[in-house]
């Protein structure tokens, strides 16, 4: 078995899950474990909460100890399953970007457009950083 047909099998033992790539085992190991932890606080408060508290709040304690085991399991599935993925950022120039429009079939300056169009938008983008990136290139193609 050569190296390649290793790294095959192992991309194909990801699941896409809620627009994010997951390892199998380890979406089923997150089920499991938070399946049993949360059974687990609602059944043993099922069998306390009887001796201890009035008839009548028995199933509501349950049901809160069941959502502490819950708790408990995310806990648990973060401690045990780290991200694997890694961001590297790298500054864009406007001709990345209009690569990027390109292959999306998207209007560069149409998109401009409407960003200096919506403050909120415009706002957000100064806040994140990446309003330059967007505007001030075009900016300087138009003059």
């Amino acid at each position: 078995m050569s190296a390649g047909n290793e790294k095959d099998e192992r991309t194909d033992s990801y699941v896409e899950i809620i627009g994010d790539t997951v390892y199998g085992k380890h979406l089923i190991s997150t089920i499991a474990i938070s399946i049993t932890l949360s059974l687990a606080g609602f059944f043993i408060g099922k069998s306390i909460f009887p001796k201890i508290a009035p008839e009548e709040m028995v199933q509501s304690y349950s049901l809160l100890l069941g959502i502490a085991g819950s708790l408990v399991a995310l806990v648990t599935n973060t401690l045990l399953f780290k991200p694997k993925r890694t961001l590297n950022e790298m500054p864009s120039t406007n001709d990345e970007l209009a690569e990027v429009y390109k292959k999306l079939q998207f209007d560069i300056e149409e998109e401009r457009e409407s960003i200096l169009n919506d403050l909120v938008t415009t706002k957000e983008m100064k806040e994140q950083g990446i309003y330059d990136m967007f505007i001030q290139d075009g900016e300087d193609k138009r003059k």
